[in-house]
C-alpha cells in the first residue's frame, strides 16, 4: 500500500531537486539496483523490526529451492516488501523533518494573530476615549442649555412683572382719560344744542350760496365743454397732419432702408457676409432642427437616452472645474474631446445631443460666474471655440437676439405669431422659478436681464479674439463664419445702425464689456478705422446721434434708465482708455 505523504504546500525549500531521481515518497530510486540483486535478496532474511512491521513471514529454504514459477512470486515479494518498507522510510523521514515555509506559515498567523489582537485593543481603547468625550461634551451642552433656560426663565418672569405693572398704569391712565371723556361729552351735548340753532340759520344761509353756485358752475361747465370741444377739433386736426407726416416719413425711410438693404445685401453676397435677420433666422432653425431631430431621436431612444445622460452627467462638473490655469484648462478640453468626439464616434444624433447640453452648461456658467468675476469667461470661451456647433443657437435661445444682435420679429421663422408668453422667452427672458424647473414665477427684471446676458456675450466676444490668433484654412462654413473676429466689427456697426437697439440699456452693457474685452486688439488690427467707429459710439453717448422723431431729441446709447446711463458712463470710460493706449 501507498500513502499520499507528500506536502502540498509550495515551500521554497522542496522546489529545490538535487538533480537525482527520487521515489514517490521523496527517497533516491534504487530501482536499477533492485533489479539486480533480486535472487540474491531472496535468500536473505531481514531484521526482526522489518518483519515485525510487515506482518510477512521469511521464505524457507523450500522456497528457494522452488521451481522457476515459484521464485518468480518470491521476486514479487520481495519487491512488495521493499515498497512498503520505502513507505515506512518515507512516514519517518516525514515526521522527522523540519519544513522553513510550514514554520514561517505557522510564524506570519501568529504575528497577524498579535496585530490584529493589539489593532483591536487600540480601536476599543479609542473608541471608549471618543465615547467618554461625547459624553462629556453631551453633559456640558446639557448644562449650558439648562443655564441658558433658567436665565431665559428669569427674563421672561421679569418681563411678565414689568408687564404687569405697565399694565396696571395703563389701565389706571385709561379709567382717569374715561372719566375725562365723560364730563367732555355732557359739555359737548350742551354746547351742541346750543349751536344747533346757529347751524340751521347757517344752513339756511349755506342752502342759497349753493344754488348760486351750482348756477355759476353750469355756466362754467358749458363755457369749457365748447372750449374742449374746440380744442379737440383742432387737436385731431393736427393729429391728423402728423400721422400724415410720419407715413410719409415712415414711407420715405422705408424706401431709404429697403434701398440700403438691397445695397448691403448685394455687398454681402460679394463679401460672403449675412444679415442680421438672416443670422438670426439662421439661429432659429437650428435650435428648431435640434429640437425637432437630434434631441427628439436621443430622447426616443432608451439606449441612446442612457448614454447621453451618462455624458451630461460627466459634463457638469468638468465645466465647474475650470480655473485660471492654463494646464487645468488644457486637461479639461481633452477630457471633453474624449467624452464627445471619442476615437470610436456617436451616432450623429447623440453627438449633436451632446454639443447641446455641453453648450447649455458653459452657458449657465457663464450667467451665475462671469457675472460675478470676469476673469472665469477665459475658461470657458477656451472650452467654446473648441465646441463652436450648435452653441451658437443655443446662445441665441438664452440671449435672444442680442447675440445677432437684432430686433426679434413678431413671427418666428415658421410663419407663427408669438403670444406674450413666447415672444419674451424668444428675447431671451428668464422666469425666476426657471433654475429648479418649474418654469413658474415673475420675469426678471431688466437689470437682471441685462447682467447675465453681458455675462453670457463677454464669453462670446472672447471667442472673437481668441479667432484673431488663428487664420482658418480653407472655405469658411457659417458656424466659423459667425465665430470669426470680423463679426466684432459687424456687432458694433448693427447696434448703432438700429436705434431701437441702440437706446436699450442692454446695448450700453454688452458694448462694454465687447471693449473690455477685446477693444485695444480691435484698434490693433484696423486701426484707424476702429477709431471713427468709437468716435461715432462716443457721440452717441455723450450728445446723441440721429433724432427722435416728433421731438428735438437725439438718440442716446442705453436710453434714459438708471442702468443704461450707468452703463453709458462705463462706455465713455472704456472709449477714453482705448483712445488714450494709443
Amino acid at each position: 500500500m501507498r500513502y499520499g505523504l507528500r506536502s502540498p504546500s509550495p515551500s521554497p525549500v522542496r522546489e529545490k531537486q538535487t538533480g537525482r531521481r527520487s521515489s514517490a515518497y521523496g527517497l533516491p530510486s534504487d530501482s536499477d539496483e533492485e533489479t539486480d540483486s533480486l535472487s540474491s535478496e531472496s535468500s536473505v532474511s531481514t531484521d526482526d523490526d522489518s518483519e515485525t512491521d510487515t506482518g510477512r513471514l521469511r521464505p524457507s529454504a523450500s522456497t528457494i529451492a522452488s521451481p522457476p514459477s515459484q521464485h518468480h512470486k518470491d521476486a514479487k515479494f520481495l519487491a512488495d516488501r521493499r515498497a512498503l518498507e520505502d513507505t515506512i522510510a518515507a512516514i519517518r523521514l516525514r515526521t522527522r523533518h523540519y519544513d522553513p515555509y510550514e514554520e514561517w506559515e505557522r510564524q506570519t498567523r501568529t504575528d497577524a494573530l498579535r496585530t490584529a489582537r493589539h489593532l483591536r485593543t487600540t480601536i476599543n481603547a479609542t473608541h471608549a476615549s471618543h465615547l467618554e468625550n461625547t459624553h462629556r461634551s453631551a453633559l456640558q451642552s446639557q448644562q449650558r442649555a439648562y443655564s441658558s433656560q433658567v436665565t431665559d426663565v428669569t427674563r421672561l418672569l421679569e418681563a411678565f412683572r414689568i408687564k404687569g405693572r405697565d399694565e396696571e398704569v395703563r389701565l389706571r391712565q385709561k379709567w382717569k382719560e374715561e372719566d375725562k371723556a365723560r364730563i367732555e361729552r355732557l359739555e359737548a351735548v350742551i354746547r351742541a344744542e346750543e349751536a344747533k340753532a346757529r347751524a340751521d340759520a347757517e344752513a339756511e344761509r349755506r342752502k342759497r350760496e349753493e344754488a348760486e353756485r351750482r348756477r355759476r358752475e353750469e355756466e362754467e361747465r358749458k363755457w369749457r365743454e365748447e372750449e374742449e370741444r374746440r380744442k379737440a377739433d383742432e387737436e385731431r386736426r393736427r393729429a391728423v397732419e402728423e400721422e400724415e407726416r410720419r407715413e410719409r416719413e415712415i414711407k420715405e425711410a422705408e424706401t431709404r432702408r429697403k434701398e440700403k438693404e438691397a445695397e448691403e445685401t448685394e455687398n454681402r453676397k460679394l463679401s460672403g457676409m449675412a444679415s442680421a435677420d438672416e443670422d438670426w433666422k439662421y439661429a432659429r432653425e437650428t435650435l428648431k432642427n435640434l429640437k425637432a431631430g437630434p434631441m427628439k431621436t436621443v430622447k426616443g431612444d432608451k439606449a441612446l437616452k442612457s448614454q447621453w445622460g451618462a455624458i451630461r452627467r460627466q459634463i457638469t462638473p468638468k465645466i465647474g472645474q475650470l480655473t485660471q490655469d492654463q494646464a487645468t484648462v488644457t486637461k479639461i478640453v481633452r477630457q471633453l474631446i474624449e467624452l464627445v468626439r471619442p476615437p470610436t464616434p456617436h451616432p450623429q444624433a447623440l453627438y449633436l445631443a451632446a454639443l447641446s447640453s455641453l453648450s447649455k452648461c458653459i452657458l449657465l456658467q457663464a450667467e451665475t460666474e462671469v457675472t460675478a468675476e470676469k476673469k472665469s469667461a477665459f475658461p470657458l470661451a477656451a472650452v467654446t471655440y473648441t465646441f463652436p456647433d450648435v452653441f451658437y443657437a443655443k446662445m441665441v435661445q438664452r440671449t435672444g437676439g442680442w447675440s445677432v444682435p437684432v430686433v426679434v420679429p413678431a413671427h418666428d421663422v415658421d410663419g407663427r405669431a408669438w403670444d406674450d408668453t413666447e415672444r419674451r422667452k424668444a428675447m431671451g427672458y428668464r422666469r425666476t422659478g426657471e433654475g429648479d424647473g418649474s418654469g413658474e414665477g415673475t420675469w426678471e427684471s431688466s437689470g437682471d436681464y441685462g447682467t447675465r446676458l453681458a455675462g453670457i456675450m463677454r464669453v462670446y466676444f472672447l471667442v472673437l479674439g481668441m479667432s484673431a490668433s488663428i487664420s482658418p484654412a480653407g472655405p469658411v462654413g457659417r458656424v466659423q463664419r459667425i465665430f470669426q473676429l470680423p463679426c466684432f466689427w459687424v456687432y458694433f456697426s448693427r447696434i448703432l445702425g438700429d436705434p431701437r437697439l441702440l437706446e436699450t440699456a442692454v446695448a450700453a452693457q454688452i458694448l462694454h464689456a465687447a471693449l473690455d474685452v477685446a477693444g485695444l486688439e480691435a484698434r490693433n488690427i484696423w486701426g484707424k478705422q476702429w477709431i471713427k467707429l468709437l468716435q461715432l459710439l462716443y457721440v452717441a453717448s455723450t450728445e446723441g446721434i440721429g433724432s427722435v422723431p416728433g421731438t428735438n431729441g437725439k438718440r442716446m446709447l442705453g436710453g434714459q434708465t438708471p442702468e443704461g446711463k450707468s452703463a453709458r458712463v462705463r462706455v465713455q470710460l472704456e472709449i477714453e482708455r482705448i483712445v488714450q493706449a494709443l
